[in-house]
């Protein structure tokens, strides 16, 4: 796995000095290995329990640790590294598959459950999405509703707040931010489970407060490609973790949701 997306992820919720410390990896991931403890320290400019603090806080039980793993994931990028001259065509494939791929590791079985546990058994769920985001929120209202979910998305910020007012215990509230530090949407979790309600969250930051506060987060990963015009990176990185949250939802009761897609399908076709 590259590690790099990992401390990405954590970025958001390092403290200032861990943040010089991921900063430094990130920009120079081939020469960290090759450092010692205190080399790194001084070259960072914090104190060397800053750097074990650091490590720990992304999974490692220490600076050789992530050391260790970091050297192997340099490793297989280069041996993975395609030497001859591609179009931008193909860079930027390439580019979506390797954040695919680095979504897919982020992904875990018991999260994708425990999410569509929570959709199967509510009555009512109320997704919170603002900006960019409100396009991946529409998304998965469409998704939900045609297997047969009341589900309630309105784009506009002020109204999601008042859905957050009118939520009982039992219902879900479903929270999408490419940050995950979005503060309509904290504002709106918060509001939610204030009144006994379980939220599910996706973003792109497993370090960040909505993933944070939220029972179930479904992280995509953060890398982000320049482009002339933006990239869609984040989008399809959320898609991705939305196709698989709806097919683990599927197997849940497989005819049930079979029922509900065949009378949406009916529904439309009257209309062609």
């Amino acid at each position: 796995m590259d590690l790099l997306p990992t401390i990405s992820s954590y970025f958001p919720s390092l403290s200032k000095s861990e943040k010089k410390v991921a900063q430094l990896i990130l920009s120079s991931p081939d020469e960290i290995p090759k450092l010692s403890i205190n080399e790194l320290s001084l070259m960072a400019g914090v104190g060397e329990s800053t750097i074990i603090r650091f490590s720990r806080k992304i999974g490692f039980s220490g600076y050789q640790d992530l050391k260790l793993e970091l050297a192997k994931s340099q490793a297989a990028i280069v041996r993975a590294s395609d030497a001859e001259e591609k179009s931008d065509a193909d860079l930027i494939y390439d580019q979506y598959q390797q954040s695919l791929q680095e979504t897919r590791e982020f992904i875990q079985k018991a999260d994708l459950t425990g999410a569509a546990r929570l959709i199967h058994n509510t009555n009512r769920i109320v997704i919170f999405a603002v900006g960019s985001s409100g396009l991946i929120g529409a998304e998965l209202a469409n998704r939900l509703k045609r297997l047969g979910k009341h589900v309630e998305f309105i784009q506009d910020g002020q109204l999601q707040s008042i859905n957050a007012a009118y939520m009982i215990p039992g219902e879900v509230c479903f929270a999408i931010s490419t940050s995950g530090n979005t503060p309509e949407v904290i504002a709106n979790i918060e509001l939610a489970q204030s009144q006994g309600c379980q939220a599910i969250a996706i973003t792109n930051y497993m370090g960040s407060t909505v993933a944070q506060i939220s029972q179930v987060a479904l992280i995509a990963s953060a890398k982000e490609y320049s482009s002339d015009a933006g990239s869609f990176t984040a989008a399809i990185n959320q898609l991705y973790v939305i196709d698989a949250l709806i097919k683990e939802l599927v197997h849940l009761a497989p005819e049930q949701y079979h029922q509900y897609r065949l009378k949406a399908n009916k529904a439309l076709m009257k209309r062609i």
